[in-house]
């Protein structure tokens, strides 16, 4: 049909100072809401959008994040850009007796108001998801878009994985923002593991990267000795050589309710890829799946330099330091668990029933 030609999705309208397509111009950095009406999603973590953005809206939690970008106001920081127009393609717009056809002729209306960001739904009755395949279909005309596209979808297809490149997700009582396309893996508990010539080699880098890099020690006997728990990030997309991109070392003490995460580490050519935010998320997610009797405060001793990236999580300095002082270099930070412990946890720390992407 000559209606999803380039021409319907037509260039948006300027915003003033925003020069820059990778600006943003809706963003969340950390924000609460109450769980109970919200699917168990009690902390929103990281959510950003910019002019180039192509993002999936995953399940429940993708809905809620794109109700906040609509406009449901929440607890917290939210950064929206004043004159922002944000379109909400869905069957509503044409009505639920609508034919494919009228429901395309009703979106090519709202797009030739030239919104910044269009958000598409795949929601809807049969007539509305014949007209939302189509418009997939049209993937030039997607990725010639010069605004930001998100994707409503229940399950990722090929297809949606395909164009969009992060994702909107609830992970147990959170809700952020995560890439799509990383093939990134935590191998937990790796001390009680099978031996494996790939692990001794893993094991031998976090010796080092501890040793040299961060914490002039050998992670791997003191989490041995102190009952810590190891894990490994892993990059399953490289080669063996490459695999080892990180650790963490954690110990969840039943005594004090507490999750500690005692360490954490990236090696050098992975830093600044969002993998530290990788292993945050993990555990963060975690501890959401554990009953507050269990976990109910998570701690960890961050360097001075570090603090602002915990604060992103909610993170609070418990002490009363002067973090100008030239012999401060750690600052302890606690968090108060949410926890949704009627959800079952499967591999890896996750939902039983949810993917592990």
């Amino acid at each position: 049909m000559t209606i999803l030609h380039d021409a319907m999705w037509q260039a948006p309208r300027e915003l003033s100072g925003v020069k820059s397509r990778k600006r943003a111009v809706f963003e969340i950095p950390l924000g609460s809401m109450d769980a109970a009406s919200n699917a168990g999603i009690h902390r929103v973590s990281g959510l950003k959008v910019s002019l180039e953005s192509r993002i999936s809206a995953l399940g429940s939690g993708g809905r809620v994040a794109v109700e906040l970008l609509l406009g449901r106001p929440l607890k917290g920081q939210v950064h929206r850009h004043e004159e922002l127009q944000v379109a909400h393609l869905s069957s509503n717009l044409a009505g639920d007796e609508a034919t494919v056809g009228e429901h395309l002729e009703a979106v090519k209306s709202i797009l030739e108001t030239r919104p910044q960001v269009v958000v598409l739904d795949s929601q809807g009755n049969a007539s509305w998801t014949a007209a939302f395949q189509m418009l997939l279909q049209a993937k030039e005309a997607l990725r010639g878009f010069r605004g930001a596209i998100v994707l409503v979808v229940d399950e990722e297809s090929e297809a949606i994985k395909e164009m969009c490149s992060q994702r909107w997700r609830q992970g147990g009582s959170w809700l952020w923002q995560e890439p799509i396309k990383q093939d990134l893996t935590i191998v937990e508990d790796v001390l009680n593991a099978t031996k494996t010539d790939e692990l001794e080699q893993m094991l031998q880098k976090v010796r080092e990267l501890s040793a040299e890099a961060f914490f002039g020690e050998d992670s791997v006997e003191k989490s041995g000795s102190r009952g810590w728990s190891l894990c490994l990030l892993v990059d399953q997309a490289a080669c063996d050589a490459s695999r080892f991109c990180g650790f963490m070392c954690y110990q969840l003490s039943a005594k004090n309710s507490e999750f500690h995460i005692a360490r954490i580490a990236v090696i050098a050519r992975s830093r600044g890829k969002g993998y530290g935010k990788h292993f945050m998320q993990w555990a963060l997610e975690k501890c959401s799946f554990l009953p507050r009797s269990t976990c109910a405060w998570i701690s960890l001793s961050a360097l001075d330099e570090a603090v602002p990236f915990y604060e992103h999580f909610g993170f609070t300095d418990m002490t009363c330091d002067d973090l100008d002082d030239d012999k401060h270099i750690q600052t302890w930070m606690e968090l108060k668990n949410i926890s949704v412990p009627h959800i079952g946890m499967g591999r890896m720390g996750r939902p039983e029933g949810r993917s592990a992407d």
